[in-house]
């Protein structure tokens, strides 16, 4: 291994490991989160968690790179791995006809013979202390009307009843069915963002990122909504958010919040590594 990893953490937002659809992946070149999309339709997967699966055929993939792949080689790879699934189970007519059926990720990988960074999606990144994301349009306005939708439901429920069920989800439904629509959708509009899920990316969604001077590398997912330059100091920080803002409206609005039970509002993964 060419790098050295300080600390790393992945934590499903239930606490349970086994509902956890993020992913860290390391290897002698590569250093990869990986965020599973969970469609709002699961009927095609037998009752596995597509985001989940999305995230094993991504990481299968990813030890398979060669050191020297290029980012664009290396997206190409990742969306034939997803379409070669939906090829096998007969169901990539069927994904094609409705987008939020497909299985997807985003992903953040560090390439180190390449001495790059390369995002498809919302993951984030520290380097150097310099933060820097590949955030959604989209996923601002959604969470900007949830925040609204939010403040009408506390005008007749308190916090609590909205932690046992976060009413605003049925009202974002089926915004967030058509929000699919824009998804991977080649068609120009500020509102279409890219994912690995099967389908060619939108390639100058792509961000590629120089670190050949970098010291300090922190790869994480969205789940972390605030990113510190350690694990200590991002945790803390996002256990200030969610007791000053449980529901996840006010302070840093999301498309969705905390639930009663649960540890967190989403999944998230942490990696540092020092060069």
């Amino acid at each position: 291994m060419s790098y050295s990893i300080i600390e790393q953490f992945t934590q499903a937002k239930t606490g349970n490991e086994v509902d956890n659809e993020d992913k860290i992946v390391i290897t002698d070149y590569f250093v990869a989160v990986i965020d599973g999309m969970t469609p709002l339709n699961k009927s095609l997967y037998s009752g596995v968690s597509p985001a989940k699966l999305c995230t094993e055929l991504l990481a299968d993939c990813i030890r398979g790179f060669l050191s020297m792949v290029t980012c664009s080689e290396a997206v190409a790879q990742l969306t034939d791995y997803v379409k070669g699934y939906y090829e096998k189970n007969d169901i990539l007519e069927e994904v094609y006809t409705f987008p939020h059926k497909r299985m997807g990720a985003n992903i953040i990988i560090y390439s180190h013979k390449r001495q790059e960074i390369w995002f498809v999606g919302d993951c984030h990144c520290l380097i150097d202390s310099r933060h820097i994301t590949n955030e959604k349009l989209v996923d601002t306005l959604l969470a900007a009307m949830r925040s609204s939708i939010i403040r009408e439901y506390l005008l007749t429920c308190d916090i609590l009843d909205l932690l046992n069920e976060d009413l605003s989800s049925n009202d974002l439904k089926p915004f967030l069915q058509q929000q699919y629509r824009y998804q991977n959708n080649q068609l120009s509009s500020p509102l279409s963002y890219t994912v690995i899920d099967g389908f060619p990316v939108i390639t100058n969604m792509i961000k590629v990122v120089d670190v050949r001077n970098a010291s300090e590398i922190v790869l994480a997912s969205d789940g972390f909504l605030i990113l510190k330059e350690s694990l200590r100091e991002s945790e803390n920080a996002l256990r200030h958010l969610l007791k000053n803002d449980p529901l996840c409206y006010q302070l840093i609005p999301t498309t969705k919040g905390l639930r009663k039970g649960n540890v967190s509002f989403d999944d998230r993964s942490y990696i540092k590594l020092i060069k």
